[in-house]
């Protein structure tokens, strides 16, 4: 008698170990689509499991929760997005938590683009957050306070950190901004702000002026020249005189050029009609345009375009009138030779 219990027994052991390690290797028949799954912080292995049956990912979710027990995988989940296949089994279900193996997508943000432009920018990245929120986010006391910058600032302008980022496509769109933040804290450090100091800048002027200095010129070989350009300026009670803070001061109605009224029409950002800086940075400054600040190197005031990405820089007035007039030239002939 007690050696057929003992073979029933073990038969049924036998089918129960069979029939968890099929469970275990085949994907559930009802799972036809694939599912992205956010794990967000605090979630416990066991609302996971059940969640997934939820989303037929799998099926027997406490056979998933017992099985990660007795492995001890139950703990320190990454919190992320998780990708499932239609095809998945419990086994890979368990080997992408035990890896973390989240979905993650690229972000660039270029130099130089102000924050309008990033709001763009991050709902084509993150089509589910419109530029609304992105901007009403970037206004947000909560992220100014973040930024841990102990100085009275808007916004967000000018500390939008260029970089190219890696998200998970379902985080939070406050976090990703922190992130960001987190990286221009990284960058621009007390060392640089105590430069700027010196220099006779607070540190939104020092981001100010960098902004400037990154809307005027993509030649690495001019930054420093252009900065000494504007330092020698505000030197001699001189006004900057700065196209891109125009266009910044208009920004609603840019259409693609400035006119000659546009030049003359008062804005707070316009340095053509104001001294000094403008109240705010006009972009975000790239870290060649941050470190060029800090050496402004010109003993020029003037400069004006070459046409080929490059300025002419100038002493004086008389000098510059002169570059001013064979970049005309050179407009003009490139004008002709385009009608030919």
């Amino acid at each position: 008698m007690g050696k057929k219990i003992f073979v029933v027994l073990f038969l049924g052991f036998s089918i129960c170990i069979t029939g968890i390690f099929y469970w275990y290797k085949t994907p559930n028949p009802s799972n036809i689509q694939l599912v992205d799954y956010y794990l967000q912080e605090g979630t416990n292995f066991s609302k996971l499991a059940y969640d997934l049956e939820k989303l037929h990912v799998i099926r027997y979710p406490k056979l998933l929760v017992d099985y990660a027990r007795v492995m001890q995988l139950t703990g320190n989940l990454k919190v992320g997005t998780y990708r499932f296949e239609k095809d998945v089994t419990p086994e890979n279900v368990i080997s992408k938590l035990v890896r973390g193996d989240i979905l993650t997508i690229k972000v660039t943000i270029p130099e130089g683009l102000n924050i309008y432009q990033v709001a763009e920018k991050l709902t084509q990245d993150f089509p589910k957050v419109p530029v609304k929120r992105w901007l009403e986010l970037i206004n947000s006391k909560e992220l100014i306070q973040f930024l841990s910058l102990n100085y009275p600032i808007q916004n967000l302008e000018g500390f939008l950190f260029p970089e190219t980022y890696v998200f998970d496509p379902n985080l939070p769109p406050k976090q990703i901004l922190k992130g960001i933040l987190a990286e221009f804290k990284k960058n621009v450090t007390p060392d640089m702000y105590d430069r700027a100091r010196k220099l006779g800048f607070s540190p939104l002027e020092y981001i100010t002026l960098a902004s400037i200095v990154e809307k005027e010129t993509a030649a690495s070989s001019e930054r420093e020249r252009v900065a000494g350009v504007y330092f020698n300026r505000l030197k001699i009670k001189m006004k900057l005189q700065a196209d891109p803070t125009v266009i910044y001061g208009m920004w609603s109605r840019y259409k693609g050029n400035i006119t000659k009224k546009d030049l003359l029409t008062p804005t707070p950002y316009n340095t053509y009609t104001n001294y000094g800086l403008p109240p705010g940075p006009i972009a975000s400054p790239g870290l060649a345009s941050l470190k060029a600040t800090l050496n402004p190197i010109s003993n020029d005031l003037y400069f004006v375009a070459k046409g080929d990405g490059t300025h002419v820089f100038s002493k004086n007035l008389n000098d510059h009138n002169k570059a001013v007039k064979n970049y005309v030239l050179f407009l003009k002939e490139s004008k002709r030779k385009e009608k030919n």
